[in-house]
Formats: structure tokens, sequence, C-alpha cells
């Protein structure tokens, strides 16, 4: 059961990833004229049909990173090996790279150390650690609250270091944790509100 909530999660997270990528940036009343309902391409990034992005690659990089263990340096390896060698990737290349990310890789190839190559300045929280942590949640979900947390923000601050990416990968772990003990959504969201409102206040 484990097993298949893990490989469902890993799956969805890169189908949805997937028929995304098409239509990326494009505006809601755009998307609410043509609605994404299959797999597409040559669309944003004129990629062919069900190529996943740098969301799904540096998820798989994490995953199997944590298949032997939370080794920040290795996950830090396996980003760079993405980015400059096109693993993990569809077709053997990575493209669209944020600015944020594609900064703090450059920084781990030059050999700095992982909780310090993320930018921590306001222009650079954006979402792209929040879009790799999934697989976090299979691997904290029975450590304790502190440590959770602990780890979780460490492998934010791999490439996106401001507290806000942080939290946020913090809150999305802790709900995906819900989830997956058998929480329905709404109650998986309630239990996660003691920490929402602890970094709020």
């Amino acid at each position: 059961m484990k097993k298949d909530k893990v490989i469902g999660g890993l799956l969805g997270l890169c189908i949805g990833d997937a028929l995304g990528v098409p239509v990326e940036f494009q505006s809601r009343e755009k998307l609410r004229r043509n609605p994404v309902k299959d797999m597409m391409g040559y669309g944003t990034h004129n990629q062919p049909p069900g190529t996943w992005s740098d969301d799904s690659s540096l998820a798989f990089c994490l995953a199997e990173s944590l298949c032997n263990g939370f080794d920040l340096q290795d996950i830090a390896d396996k980003f760079v090996k993405w980015m400059y060698e096109g693993y993990w990737t569809p077709w053997g290349e990575a493209f669209d790279i944020g600015g944020t990310t594609q900064i703090a890789i450059s920084r781990l190839k030059k050999g700095v150390d992982p909780l310090e190559a993320g930018p921590t300045d306001e222009r650079s929280n954006g979402n792209g650690s929040l879009m790799r942590i999934l697989p976090l949640i299979f691997y904290v979900e029975k450590m304790d609250k502190e440590e959770q947390f602990e780890i979780t923000h460490q492998v934010s601050r791999i490439t996106h270091g401001h507290i806000r990416s942080q939290m946020a990968c913090g809150i999305y772990v802790q709900f995906g944790i819900n989830l997956f003990n058998g929480d329905a959504p709404k109650a998986a969201y309630e239990k996660d509100e003691g920490y929402r409102f602890e970094i709020l206040f």
C-alpha cells in the first residue's frame, strides 16, 4: 500500500507537470477558453507531448537520492548533473530552468555548500523548491515534527534560501503527510493550521 502511494505520488506529479508544460505562462482566461484535456505538445516550450519539466526531473533526483538516505551533497550533485548533463530529463537536455534555480545550481557546481547555494533575497522567493519537494513526504513522515521541518527547510535551501520558500515547503510536506496517512483533503488541511499559524505569528 505504501509503495503504491509513493509511486502514485511521483507519477501524479509527473503527469500533472507534463499536462502543464505546453501551456505554461498562459493566462487563466485563455485556459478557460481552451482547457487542457489531454497531453499536448509544442506549446510554450516547443516540446513533444508528455514532456515533463525541471519540476519532475528535480523531484526524481531527490527521490533517487533519498533511496540511499539523507545526504544534501548527494542531492546537490544530482541537481548539478541534471542541469549540465540532462540527468532525469525526458529527452536528455534540461530546458526552462528558473532563474533562482539556475543561480543556485551554478553555485553548487563551483563547490558552494548546499545550504548556502540558494539565493535568499526577496526577488529569489520563487516556487522552484516547492515544486520538487514531494518525495520528502515519504521520507520524513515517521520523524518527529522538528526533524521533518528541519530536513524540509534544508532541502529547500539547496536552490531557494528565502525563508518564505522554506516555509511553503514545510506547509506542503505537512499537508502531504496528512494525506499520505489517510486524511481527507479538508481534514489534512485543518491539521496543518498549527504550523501555518506559528509561522505567520
